[in-house]
């Protein structure tokens, strides 16, 4: 059957739930399919969930910027959530599972790093704040190198 979909829609549609999938849903309109529509579910859970985790400590984020105050946020809650994201983005990645299983764990991760260099900056420890960046940079380094 030819695609009735114009290329720019259905080419992102077949991009996260297959070629297959996108032929039998989209181009036959086969909703009822069990084994893509089960298939794309999953996907579309897995892709919102992943953009849900790239706004999710935002609002946290700018309280602090708007404030320039850190009170009563936890330093040592951030540091191990940053470790647990680094450590859930490399056992995901190195096992080679789909991005749409653990990227929200790389947003929401790269949010409690800027998060925790805030407490450090807006705490007088700028300086810990560096030591502590390098420090998290190397141990991602060390999960992700495969030789290690």
């Amino acid at each position: 059957m030819t695609p009735w979909l114009p290329d720019f829609l259905r080419n992102p549609i077949a991009a996260l739930i297959g070629e297959t999938c996108t032929a039998t849903l989209v181009d036959e309109l086969n909703i009822l399919d069990p084994q893509c529509l089960r298939h794309a579910l999953s996907k579309g859970l897995g892709l919102g969930i992943v953009l849900g985790g790239c706004i999710v400590k935002l609002p946290q984020l700018f309280k602090i910027l708007k404030s320039n105050s850190v009170a009563g946020i936890s330093l040592s809650s951030y540091v191990l959530e940053v470790l647990a994201n680094s450590i859930t983005i490399a056992y995901n990645y190195r096992k080679g599972y789909p991005f749409t299983t653990y990227g929200e764990a790389l947003f929401i991760g790269a949010q409690n790093i800027v998060i925790t260099l805030l407490i450090l900056a807006y705490t007088g420890r700028a300086t810990l704040g560096l030591a502590t960046a390098a420090s998290l940079l190397a141990f991602t380094y060390t999960l992700f190198e495969s030789s290690l």
